[in-house]
């Protein structure tokens, strides 16, 4: 019998090989955007649900005590600046009452309270598109912890923390206030949004948009409308504070139970994810100690916008494009005003 030839296995050309590698190139290509809009998706939603569960616990609160916390709810140490947020109040009502029971039991003990309470990580203020906060004992500045990334509306008033009656939001620090205050309509009327934390930069030099730039008073008290600053009164300020700036904090949004502004509040004297950076008047945004004036607007990692929780406990997503003066009423709770398509 003659031997029969055999037949080599068929091969790949370097072509063929070439053009396979092409295509899983472009089947990669198209999937990693897809799979980013479906991880955006997923923490956008689970956001949401954070605003709706502290809305739910601040109606739970006010179905309780018939009005909601201030934000300055109690000083427990010897200084003025030792003192817990409004998120302390509503512990009971997410889900956290051990934690509170602990605060309760230990409510005069600043070195606990710093240590421990201020210290506790808990999702529910953790937006997870947003980037982590500056951890405890990591910041130059100090007053670091486990990240915040919502805050109470106390309105669209460029006075922060110490201005007393003067603010007009749905959370005030020096008041507790009442549904029946909001006469704007609590559907209109803005309670919560987002915030970014800071980003742990140490020397003056601060980046936009997760640090707090410090400028002057005097820029401030210039404003004639407080409650309704103009255009041009948030942009002579947020130029001063990006290009002039007299010093920066690095260190906000890092502790939920701390009562200063851009840790647990902010204001709505300027729009989401405002061009300039957040700024402050004389020392110290979110540092070791408040100041008077501030605009502190909400920001966030989500493309276009905030979420924002508004009084009656539902949450939209309100775009960056929305004008300024529309912000501005819906920070304020009883301007009598028409609330324009946000």
């Amino acid at each position: 019998m003659s031997a029969q030839r055999r037949s080599k296995p068929p091969g790949f050309t370097l072509i063929e090989l070439l053009v396979v590698i092409a295509i899983i190139a472009v089947l990669i290509a198209l999937l990693v955007p897809a799979v980013q809009k479906v991880r955006e998706a997923a923490a956008r939603s689970q956001c949401q649900n954070n605003l709706k569960q502290m809305g739910l616990a601040m109606h739970s609160y006010h179905d309780t005590y018939k009005f909601f916390p201030k934000n300055y709810q109690k000083q427990v140490g010897g200084n003025v600046w030792e003192a817990i947020s409004a998120n302390y109040a509503i512990l009971p009502y997410i889900e956290q009452n051990p934690l509170y029971q602990q605060g309760q039991a230990n409510i005069t003990n600043w070195g606990w309270m710093y240590g421990t309470l201020m210290n506790t990580p808990l999702s529910v203020f953790k937006c997870p598109s947003s980037p982590g906060a500056p951890a405890r004992g990591t910041n130059p500045s100090g007053w670091d912890g486990p990240g915040t990334n919502y805050a109470w509306c106390t309105g669209s008033s460029i006075e922060t923390v110490w201005a007393g009656d003067n603010f007009n939001g749905m959370i005030s620090y020096q008041t507790d206030r009442k549904m029946a205050q909001v006469t704007d309509g609590l559907s209109n009327t803005l309670l919560a949004s987002e915030i970014l934390s800071g980003s742990n930069a140490g020397g003056s030099t601060g980046r936009y948009p997760y640090d707090i730039f410090y400028t002057n008073n005097g820029l401030f008290t210039s404003v004639a409308n407080r409650n309704f600053p103009t255009t041009t009164d948030l942009d002579n300020i947020g130029s001063a504070a990006k290009n002039s700036a007299s010093g920066m904090r690095s260190n906000n949004g890092s502790m939920w139970a701390w009562y200063a502004a851009g840790q647990s509040t902010f204001n709505a004297a300027a729009p989401p994810n405002w061009k300039w950076p957040s700024a402050g008047g004389n020392c110290c945004p979110g540092g070791a100690h408040d100041w008077s004036f501030g605009i502190i607007p909400p920001r966030s990692m989500h493309t276009g916008g905030v979420n924002a929780l508004l009084g009656d406990g539902s949450v939209r997503f309100i775009t960056d494009s929305v004008d300024p003066l529309t912000f501005q009423r819906l920070g304020h709770r009883s301007d009598g005003g028409v609330v324009g398509n946000f």
